[in-house]
């Protein structure tokens, strides 16, 4: 079973922003829902490439 999505105040903003301008930053702590958020809000869209290496995310 698949967590429930939270949402984040910041998603109006996100998608304002994305509108106007090419490219968007998102910062923040790790874990705090930066990734889950431009998925939630992009996946029909958009393609989510990792630059992480792999053993860095396992």
């Amino acid at each position: 079973m698949e967590p429930r999505y939270v949402a984040r105040q910041l998603g109006p903003t996100a998608l304002r922003a994305l509108s106007t301008f090419p490219a968007v930053l998102v910062t923040g702590p790790r874990q705090s829902g930066k990734t889950t958020l431009l998925r939630h809000l992009l996946s029909g869209s958009h393609r989510f490439v990792s630059l992480e290496q792999p053993f860095v995310r396992d």
